[in-house]
C-alpha cells in the first residue's frame, strides 16, 4: 500500500529538515519544498493527498497557495502553518476552507498536528471514495435487482450468486435481520433460467404454526373450523418458480418434517387432503440464526438442515463493509428525494463520517430508515449531521476549527476502536502510553464511549 504523498512547503530549509527528521514522518511520503511555484509544479506532475505550507514565503504566500489549490484540486486538504502577524490571514484561509492552521513554533504541538494530519487524510479518503462511488451506482449492473457495494464481501455475495443462479440447487442464505436476504433471493431468481416464473416469498415467523401450514400446502374444504372452500398453497402455484422462506429457523418442528418431505420428494398433500400434489418449484431460504447450533441443541432438525445447506451466501453485517455506506447512503438519497420530491442531492462530508462511523446494528433497514428520514427533515438541498439521529456532536466539533475539541475527538476514538485499550489507542494515535495518560489526565471530563 502507498504512503500518503504530503507537500511539505516552507522557504525555511531547517524547518523541512527538522519535519523530515521526526520519527513519524516516516509512515508518510513527505516531499520538501522551499516555495509554492514548485509546490505547483510538483501537483501538476502527480497528485498529493494533502499540502502543509507555511504562509509568510516570498512570491507567493501560503494563503494564496490555497487559492491555487482550490482552484485546481478542491479536495486535496491544506494545513496551513503560521509565524506571529499573520495567524488571522490563516484564519480568513481557514473559513474559506482550509482544513486547519497551527502556529509556529510547534514543538509543542506535535502530537496534536500528527493527529490533525491524520484527521485530514482520512477526510481526503472520503472525498475519493465518494467521487468513485458516484461514477459507480451498482457493482452489477446487468442484475436487474440493485444490489449495491463495492466491498469484498459484497462482490463475493454477487458472484455467489451469479455462480448459483442459473442451476436448480436449494440455496440457504444467512445474514442478520436487515441485511437483505429476499434481495438476494430475488438476484438468484432474476438472473436465473426461472426469471420468467413467479417468486414467492413467506416470512416463516410472521405465521402462527397451522396458517403457515395452510398458506404453503394449501387445504380441502371442511379440513378444520373455518376452512370453506379448497386453498391453493403455493407450493401449488409456485410450480416451475422460485419460493423464498425466509426466517426457516423460526419454523415449528411439526412444519419442519413436512418441509423436509417436501424437499426430497417435490411432492406434497393439502391439510385435509389424500392426493400427492408434484411442484417443479426451486427453493431458496434464509435466517438470521445459527442453524447448525440450532440442530446442535435440537431446535433445528439436522436432515432437514443438510438438505437445505447445499449452497451457502452468507452476507456480512454493514458493519463489516463499512466502505459501501456511502455508495448505499447516495443511492436512497436520490431514490427518496426524487419520491418526496425533495430537491436533495448531496451529503455532507461529515455526515458521511458519521454514517460510516455508526455500527448499524440494524444493517441496511437501519441505514434506509436514517436517510428517509434525513429526506423528510431536511429543507435545504444537503443532508448534514443535523438530519442524522446519531454522531452530531462529534463530527460538528471538527467544523468548530477547535484544537481541542479535535484532539479530544481523535482520543475518544481512538479508546472507542480500540475498546479502551490506551496502549493500541496510543499506537493509532502516533503518541505514547504516557502522552495519552497525561492527556486523559487533563481532559477527565471527556466521555469516552
Amino acid at each position: 500500500m502507498n504512503k500518503p504523498r504530503i507537500l511539505l512547503v516552507d522557504d525555511n530549509e531547517a524547518f523541512l529538515e527538522l519535519f523530515l527528521s521526526l520519527p513519524e514522518s516516516n509512515s508518510f511520503e513527505i516531499v520538501p519544498l522551499t516555495s509554492a511555484n514548485k509546490a505547483v509544479e510538483a501537483l501538476n506532475g502527480e497528485p498529493a493527498d494533502l499540502i502543509i505550507s507555511d504562509v509568510q514565503m516570498p512570491d507567493m504566500t501560503g494563503t494564496e497557495l490555497f487559492g491555487r489549490v482550490q482552484d485546481m484540486y478542491p479536495d486535496i486538504p491544506v494545513i496551513l502553518i503560521t509565524a506571529f502577524g499573520s495567524t488571522e490571514e490563516a484564519i480568513r484561509a481557514v473559513k474559506h476552507g482550509a482544513f486547519h492552521y497551527f502556529e509556529k513554533p510547534i514543538n509543542d504541538k506535535l502530537d496534536l498536528l500528527w493527529a490533525t494530519i491524520r484527521e485530514a487524510l482520512a477526510k481526503r479518503e472520503m472525498l475519493k471514495e465518494l467521487t468513485s462511488l458516484r461514477k459507480e451506482r451498482s457493482l452489477q449492473v446487468k442484475m436487474p435487482v440493485t444490489i449495491i457495494g463495492q466491498s469484498e464481501g459484497i462482490k463475493k455475495v454477487v458472484r455467489s450468486i451469479e455462480e448459483v443462479a442459473g442451476l436448480p440447487v436449494t440455496v440457504l442464505v444467512c445474514g442478520e435481520t436487515g441485511t437483505g436476504k429476499e434481495l438476494v433471493a430475488r438476484a438468484i431468481h432474476n438472473l436465473g433460467d426461472r426469471r420468467d416464473k413467479s417468486f414467492f416469498a413467506v416470512n416463516c415467523n410472521e405465521f402462527a404454526a397451522g396458517v403457515l401450514e395452510s398458506e404453503l400446502f394449501g387445504h380441502e374444504k371442511g379440513a378444520f373450523t373455518g376452512a370453506v372452500e379448497r386453498k391453493i398453497g403455493l407450493f401449488d402455484v409456485v410450480h416451475e418458480g422460485i419460493l423464498f422462506l425466509d426466517e426457516i429457523g423460526e419454523a415449528p418442528p411439526f412444519f419442519q418434517s413436512k418441509l423436509l418431505r417436501v424437499v426430497e420428494t417435490k411432492t406434497f398433500m393439502r391439510v385435509g387432503g389424500t392426493s400427492p400434489i408434484y411442484s417443479e418449484f426451486r427453493l431458496i431460504v434464509a435466517t438470521n440464526r445459527n442453524l447448525e447450533a440450532d440442530v446442535a441443541s435440537g431446535r433445528f432438525r439436522e436432515d432437514l438442515f443438510y438438505r437445505l445447506n447445499i449452497y451457502t451466501i452468507e452476507i456480512p453485517p454493514l458493519r463489516n463493509r463499512k466502505e459501501d455506506v456511502p455508495l448505499i447512503a447516495e443511492y436512497y438519497l436520490k431514490r427518496f428525494s426524487e419520491a418526496y420530491c425533495r430537491p436533495i442531492d448531496d451529503i455532507s462530508t461529515n455526515a458521511m463520517l458519521s454514517l460510516r462511523e455508526y455500527d448499524w446494528p440494524g444493517n441496511v433497514r437501519e441505514l434506509i430508515n436514517v436517510i428517509e428520514r434525513a429526506v423528510i427533515t431536511c429543507h435545504d438541498n444537503m443532508i448534514t449531521t443535523k438530519h442524522l439521529p446519531f454522531g452530531t456532536e462529534e463530527h460538528e466539533k471538527l467544523c468548530d476549527l477547535n484544537l481541542g475539541d479535535v484532539e479530544r475527538f481523535m482520543i475518544g476514538l481512538a479508546l472507542k476502536r480500540t475498546h479502551n485499550h490506551k496502549t493500541k489507542a496510543a499506537e493509532l494515535l502516533g503518541i505514547t502510553r504516557k502522552t495519552l495518560g497525561e492527556k486523559l489526565k487533563s481532559n477527565e471530563s471527556m466521555t469516552l464511549t
